[in-house]
């Protein structure tokens, strides 16, 4: 069926579709969890932490994978990939998720789709990166409860993108012909709702961890953790249109005051942060955003 404009499939609906679709992961992940795989005597949990937070899908794996198989006796949440992995060991990861597909596999009829979604899980990835600095900066309680939030922020436009890419596209075509509209008048145009909405609903319905669930709810950006999540996640978004993005002083006007600091310090921390990601941007096969940084 050729979903239209006028034929919205209701917010339950995408909840269910996007329960029964098989999660995959990047092949360079893949590709990476198998060489660590042959020298697991020699690797750690943080070896295969790092690895693994580099792709939300995978990430979104594993958390669902341990709030499933959570007992009763586990009374606390568990938040980070590193505190799964010590739940379930080395050798369980490798039994669970080592014939995960590829997502170049789900796609490969799709060129554009998949372009589409490695643009956004590197995006993704861009903003996690944010918000460890952020994070560090504020001296944080655990940053890597912002961090992975970050990384999970945008899993539903990820989703769309895998499991209805004619809707992701036709949001982006929509964007770029009228670049004057936002991003959520046009989803709310083509499906109905908005991706935070269906994202927030997903979380719930998914139960994702609830602290996770929280920090990645928009609505409670008056809470320095949940205002980190939201400004990394807008600063990268912005990256990825272009550093020229006139939305980009705001986010970091935002970044100044969270951390009281001066814009052109936030706009250098930014950029650091960038070019360290951008020397990882095989995983993701796009240009990196550091490419494109201003040359004054």
């Amino acid at each position: 069926m050729t979903m239209t404009t006028n034929t919205h499939l209701s917010l339950n609906d995408w909840l269910i579709k996007l329960s029964n679709i098989e999660i995959p992961a990047m092949q360079y992940t893949l590709d990476q969890m198998s060489h660590l795989h042959s020298k697991s005597d020699d690797i750690s949990i943080r070896d295969l932490s790092l690895l693994i937070r580099h792709d939300p899908l995978l990430t979104l794996k594993l958390i669902r994978y341990q709030q499933r198989q959570r007992r009763a006796v586990q009374m606390k949440d568990v938040n980070t990939i590193e505190h799964v992995l010590l739940m379930i060991g080395m050798g369980g990861f490798f039994r669970e998720f080592g014939s995960t597909q590829a997502v170049e596999t789900q796609l490969q009829q799709q060129p554009e789709a998949l372009l589409g979604i490695r643009k956004i899980i590197s995006r993704s990835y861009l903003a996690a990166r944010i918000a460890e600095s952020l994070s560090s900066q504020r001296h944080d309680v655990d940053p890597i409860e912002v961090t992975t939030a970050s990384l999970l922020h945008d899993l539903a436009e990820i989703l769309l993108w895998l499991s209805a890419p004619e809707l992701a596209q036709k949001i982006t075509h929509y964007l770029l012909k009228n670049p004057g509209r936002r991003s959520h008048e046009a989803q709310k145009l083509i499906l109905g709702f908005t991706i935070n909405e269906l994202q927030t609903e997903l979380a719930l319905h998914w139960h994702l961890p609830s602290l996770l669930t929280h920090l990645m709810d928009e609505r409670h950006t008056d809470e320095p953790r949940v205002r980190t999540v939201s400004i990394a996640t807008s600063t990268a978004r912005h990256l990825a249109n272009h550093w020229q993005d006139p939305a980009l002083p705001d986010d970091y006007q935002n970044i100044s005051d969270l951390l009281s600091i001066e814009p052109e310090q936030a706009y250098g921390l930014v950029r650091n942060v960038c070019i360290k990601a951008g020397h990882e941007w095989e995983w993701f096969s796009v240009l990196p955003v550091a490419t494109q940084i201003p040359q004054f």
